[in-house]
């Protein structure tokens, strides 16, 4: 009898592991290995961070050295902090406590995360569409010049982008499924994506009120809000601690992290919208230096209150020009070539490729070949079976393009939805692989 009951699982074991070895294992080695050698010749194995990637840096050797997750100012004692989202730092600290203090040791887990975007973008595609949008949609990404570009930085988008594609899974999974564990299990990855980063905290809003019509039509309105609130409630569970320890060093609620106040003033103030250059994007150097003039004596909380006023502030002096700001902004969040200066030294002094860059720039092809091809995607799929389903790419996208408006553009606030235009991508050329084989549409999926 237990013979019986194993023999229909051989041919399903026998295709994970055909899977696993042909498709999977491969997918994840190119991807890890084109972001290494990028590491390698850009940073190189000695390499420093600076800007952000020096104050993740910090903390996490901070935690390492068992000083906590803090900040020190030069030649001052460390103290608590919240203005770095915990999660990176975390997971770096983990490995510098078997490494060292090795730089390049964090880029090499930055290419890992980067690595695994790939597969977690195929698992989400396969999904809300079906397994072989998933393979092309995750080679794609595996090559993104963008991607491979920025997995060689120690940044909180790296981290944020699988954490990110991680809960939209997890999601798609509760969608199609509508039980309510997993409900829990998305509150849950939408947790650990807004630990990563804080842009992530308001999006499982947007995916309680796509699931309302994604979900089983079988669910009563009881049952749905019972599920919603059981994401919710994983989203909290997961928040909790260090909402908690923040409540307990700072005084203060603060569900992520302090800098939402001093970003939303970096792209909404007089100095950077009297810059034509800077206008729409990010401030510079010299803005830095000004504020910290201006907010001098101040903790993190107050300085991070008082740049949201005066950001606010500014906003509202010139409600004649939001029209013009969004305009400014987006054409930055949308720009199909690579930042101009400005945003410091992302190859190492004597590195081959701080010529080549200048003349050789990948963004502008792969974006003329990608984006027409998202948008064909996004019009196949809107007019595709179980089309609200499938649109919480779309959705993500959309609140991705409005949170550019709100802050400002640039290639690091795109890149969290990179993978999904990727995906939209792979919808046509698998659609038109069909067409010139002569084979039938794929069905949508099922819920279950």
């Amino acid at each position: 009898m237990m013979a019986q009951a194993a023999e229909p699982l051989a041919p399903r074991a026998r295709h994970g592991a055909t899977a696993l070895w042909r498709i999977w294992l491969p997918l994840f080695v190119v991807g890890l290995a084109l972001r290494v050698a990028y590491a390698i010749v850009a940073v190189g194995v000695h390499g420093r961070p600076f800007s952000d990637p020096a104050e993740y840096d910090a903390v996490a050797w901070n935690l390492t050295r068992g000083l906590g997750f803090s900040l020190a100012p030069p030649g001052g004692s460390p103290y608590p902090t919240a203005v770095t989202p915990p999660l990176l730092p975390a997971i770096v600290s983990l490995l510098y406590a078997v490494a060292g203090h090795r730089y390049f040791a964090a880029l090499l887990l930055q290419c890992v995360l980067g690595a695994c975007v790939p597969l977690l973008l195929a698992a989400l595609a396969a999904s809300l569409l079906d397994r072989r949008v998933g393979i092309v949609s995750g080679w794609l990404c595996a090559v993104h010049p963008l991607l491979v570009f920025f997995s060689a930085y120690l940044l909180t988008e790296n981290l944020l982008l699988p954490a990110t594609l991680l809960a939209l899974w997890l999601s798609a999974l509760w969608a199609r499924r509508g039980r309510g564990g997993w409900a829990f299990g998305a509150g849950v990855g939408w947790g650990l994506a807004s630990l990563a980063r804080p842009t992530a905290l308001p999006l499982p809003l947007v995916v309680v009120g796509w699931a309302w019509g994604a979900l089983p039509p079988r669910l009563t309105p009881r049952r749905r809000l019972g599920q919603a609130a059981l994401l919710l409630l994983g989203l909290a569970i997961t928040l909790a601690p260090w909402t908690v320890r923040n409540a307990r060093l700072l005084h203060a609620f603060v569900p992520v992290a302090t800098r939402g106040g001093g970003a939303l003033w970096v792209g909404n103030n007089p100095q950077v919208w009297a810059d034509l250059l800077r206008r729409g994007g990010g401030a510079e150097r010299s803005f830095y230096d000004y504020a910290e003039e201006q907010f001098r004596g101040l903790d993190e909380i107050q300085r991070d209150a008082l740049a949201r006023r005066r950001a606010l502030q500014f906003l509202l002096e010139h409600r004649a020009l939001w029209p013009e700001m969004a305009a400014v902004k987006l054409r930055r969040f949308w720009r199909i070539s690579a930042e101009g200066g400005g945003t410091g030294t992302w190859q190492r002094p004597g590195s081959p490729l701080a010529g080549v860059l200048r003349r050789v720039d990948p963004l502008p092809v792969w974006s003329l070949l990608v984006f027409p091809l998202a948008l064909a995607g996004g019009v196949l799929l809107l007019a595709a079976p179980r089309r609200w389903l499938r649109s919480l790419v779309l959705w993500v996208i959309l609140y991705f393009n409005l949170l550019a408006v709100a802050f400002w553009g640039s290639l690091r606030m795109r890149l969290p939805i990179e993978p999904l235009l990727v995906l939209l991508a792979a919808v046509p050329l698998v659609a038109v692989w069909d067409r010139v084989r002569g084979r039938p549409p794929r069905p949508a999926p099922e819920s279950e």
